[in-house]
């Protein structure tokens, strides 16, 4: 008799140590293999702006607080793309030749556009960030939102940032259209 005692208090407090745990593991693996959605994904734009300027351009009066589209190619330096932050460079498509375009490619960055002149490069450049809602720089990197990735053709809607001048275009991209 005390046998079936011990083995029903032992049975029942396993009962209620299990209820009061965690959730059904179908519940747990459920919730984590969904991906996280990235607070970039909606940055990405479905229809490509239809007017939009050069670089040179933007560049000629980049006055801060204006409203701006341009077309562009993530190219410009050997890593176009930062890590960990939402910043990516961009240049000119019909003034920078990036080498995967040259008959005889040979560089292993096609996108840092090493055969072009220095100053063309200047000239022909910009850099897009992201920024939150707060005005900080988002903490991480564009790299893959909307397939976007080195050689990506993109057209680029945003706001010119206070840090930018003639040298130096800075957008703060508020949509971001990736050529399929």
């Amino acid at each position: 008799m005390k046998k079936t005692i011990t083995a029903s208090i032992t049975g029942l407090s396993l009962l209620f140590l299990a209820s009061c745990g965690e959730k059904p593991a179908e519940q747990n693996s459920a919730q984590s293999e969904q991906p996280q959605a990235s607070p970039l994904e909606n940055i990405v734009l479905k229809d490509e702006p239809t007017t939009a300027i050069s670089i040179a351009e933007a560049k000629q009066k980049p006055t801060p607080g204006k409203e701006v589209t341009i077309k562009a190619k993530v190219i410009g330096r050997s890593a176009p793309i930062v890590d960990g932050l939402a910043v990516i460079l961009v240049g000119d498509p019909e003034k920078l030749t990036s080498c995967d375009l040259m008959p005889d490619d040979h560089c292993t960055t096609p996108w840092d556009v090493c055969c072009d002149d220095p100053d063309e490069i200047k000239t022909h450049t910009a850099t897009i960030q992201v920024l939150d809602k707060d005005g900080k720089l988002i903490k991480n990197s564009l790299r893959g939102i909307g397939g976007l990735k080195e050689l990506s053709y993109l057209t680029i809607s945003g706001v010119i940032d206070e840090k930018s001048s003639k040298d130096n275009l800075v957008i703060n991209a508020s949509g971001i259209y990736i050529k399929p």
